[in-house]
């Protein structure tokens, strides 16, 4: 069964669970800059925003990659980032349109969500609910697609402003 992650920059109080609980998942530490999710807050106006890989159609960070390090399971959509083959260029990155790649403090690497197999951890760990794990439809999809829009405005209007 095909699952989709819906992010709702409404319901994000920018509390940053989700980011410690990804972090502690895949690196044992609590290190929101370990995290493969971001989460850029804003407190003077009440802001939020989630930043992490959309698992997008096309996907231009595959495309990007120089090296081949980057890979998509065609049955679930998740990027897979290869360490033995990633260099750490960044130009994956800067094909991110959501802004979703990260690269490991340590190593350089790039870190993409992948949605941890199927069993997101930071969705059980979303206090207010801005993450869900929903099953695949027509209509859930739609819904992903809107949230995403409106997350990236947002991200537009103020990503240069906010603080990590």
């Amino acid at each position: 069964m095909r699952m989709l992650l819906l992010v709702d920059v409404d319901k994000c109080t920018g509390c940053k669970q989700c980011s410690l609980a990804c972090s502690l998942t895949k690196e044992g530490l609590f290190d929101p800059h370990r995290s493969r999710i971001k989460i850029y807050k804003r407190e003077d106006i009440a802001i939020g925003l989630q930043l992490l890989c959309e698992q997008c159609e096309p996907h231009p960070c595959v495309e990007a990659c120089p090296e081949g390090a980057l890979s998509r399971d065609n049955d679930t959509g998740i990027i897979h980032v290869d360490e033995e083959l990633c260099t750490g260029c960044g130009l994956c990155a800067d094909a991110c349109p959501y802004h979703g790649i990260q690269f490991h403090p340590e190593t350089g690497i790039a870190m993409i969500c992948d949605l941890c197999g199927g069993q997101p951890y930071c969705v059980e760990h979303c206090v207010p609910g801005a993450l869900e794990w929903v099953e695949y439809s027509d209509e859930m999809l739609e819904k992903k697609k809107q949230l995403r829009s409106k997350r990236m405005a947002l991200y537009k209007e103020v990503g240069k402003e906010v603080a990590v």
